[in-house]
């Protein structure tokens, strides 16, 4: 499961970020939003994950969160869950 996310469904998938988990641990509301960001370019836009990936490099500001999310997706060895949208 990637980091500042919920999952739900059988089988799991993505259910939006987990904002009230974050709020809890002091992120604020901007850094909340780019995160979510980053989740739409992966669940709602329609791209594939490499692709994804790419824009997300390319498009969205460097940051520790960002950082993170790419890492664990380019470490994952078995991809990462579908969105609830996927078919």
């Amino acid at each position: 499961m990637p980091p500042y996310v919920k999952g739900a469904r059988h089988p799991l998938q993505y259910a939006g970020v987990n904002s009230i988990g974050l709020r809890r641990r002091g992120y604020s509301a901007e850094k909340i939003n780019q995160i979510q960001d980053i989740y739409r370019y992966l669940y709602v836009r329609g791209l594939n994950v490499t692709k994804a990936v790419e824009v997300i490099e390319t498009d969205v500001l460097v940051t520790p969160e960002r950082d993170e999310i790419l890492e664990f997706i380019k470490n994952s060895k078995r991809g990462i869950m579908k969105g609830y949208f996927s078919e």
